[in-house]
């Protein structure tokens, strides 16, 4: 269709502009050197801060930040936020160990039944968006709540555990090096900016977050699109929720408790636009670890982790207000 050719054209040659300007890069440079001031105030205020261990150790433990943080940004550029992320990383590792424990499914059948749990949450917020029109805001605000209490119900409160020692590998393995819960990072943050940068999917996900109006004469089924980010995310998700179980040995409902707060903040603070169409998978990494960090500097400061919430609010109070502050001079 000769408008899907135009709108192919338009959103190809916007995104060869970002990368000869830097100018649109100036979030993602003012975060990194956020980031470069973190690490140099903390090697020297923290003890074993600034050592090799003590960096893939971060990586590790930011791993399931980072791949729900992937889907979350597709999410929030598209325009719409997902506040339930956290629950279902819960919800997942707690129907994961059930099935495993209990059900004695193998654990290749056990995944697949979370992940098609997953897919049918973000279906049912998709729908609800896209035939009611009621905000992703207020329905997964709501799911925030009965995920979380579904997981507490199926387990009646209780830890499900032990897993079959194999599950450890997924946490505790390494490859090449690296722990495996890095390497799954890595591929998720690859996958995430082929799609993004590289495929006729992502630049509709910017189309839609940017005027879905005129996305949508312009071809793009907005509907569908809305549907598959909130399915994405979701199933990224349910991932980061049994590779925790991996971690415990066990499946609990109080995982992933307040982990939706530790995504959005990374995604907003690392330039992605809560009023959509615009951000980076390269932002949202850069801002995965700005918040990692400054936790991880606090803890080693022996701080009180009450002190890291504070600045954590602040951080993201700060990141809306130069987001919104761009936007009016980009529009001035």
């Amino acid at each position: 269709m000769s408008n899907m050719a135009t709108d192919v054209s338009v959103t190809t040659q916007q995104a060869n502009r970002h990368k000869l300007d830097l100018s649109s890069w100036r979030a993602e440079i003012g975060v990194a050197i956020a980031l470069a001031f973190l690490v140099a105030v903390f090697s020297f205020t923290a003890p074993n801060f600034f050592s090799a261990e003590n960096f893939v150790t971060l990586m590790q433990q930011t791993s399931v930040i980072a791949i729900i943080a992937v889907g979350m940004t597709m999410v929030i550029i598209a325009g719409e936020i997902d506040l339930s992320v956290g629950a279902m990383v819960g919800l997942s590792g707690t129907l994961f160990a059930l099935l495993v424990v209990q059900a004695g499914l193998p654990m290749s059948v056990a995944c697949l039944a979370v992940l098609a749990l997953a897919a049918l949450v973000g279906c049912f917020t998709g729908m609800l968006r896209v035939v009611w029109a009621i905000p992703t805001f207020i329905t997964t605000l709501g799911l925030l709540s009965a995920l979380r209490g579904t997981a507490f119900y199926i387990s009646e409160g209780l830890t499900i555990g032990p897993l079959p020692s194999s599950l450890a590998f997924v946490w505790y393995g390494h490859v090449l090096g690296l722990p495996v819960p890095v390497w799954a990072m890595l591929i998720v943050i690859a996958t995430g900016w082929i799609v993004l940068t590289q495929t006729r999917f992502g630049r509709h996900i910017y189309a839609v977050g940017g005027n879905a109006v005129t996305a949508s004469r312009y071809g793009v089924r907005v509907g569908s699109l809305r549907i598959a980010v909130l399915v994405i995310v979701q199933l990224l998700a349910a991932l980061a929720g049994m590779m925790l179980v991996g971690r415990l040995n066990a499946g609990s409902a109080t995982v992933g408790e307040l982990m939706e707060l530790d995504v959005i903040a990374a995604v907003i603070v690392g330039g992605t636009s809560l009023n959509g169409g615009a951000g980076r998978i390269i932002g949202t990494i850069l801002g995965v670890f700005f918040v990692a960090v400054l936790r991880n500097g606090m803890v080693l400061n022996g701080l009180d982790p009450i002190i890291f919430l504070i600045a954590q609010g602040l951080v993201i109070i700060l990141a809306v207000w130069w987001s919104m502050l761009r936007r009016q001079q980009a529009a001035g």
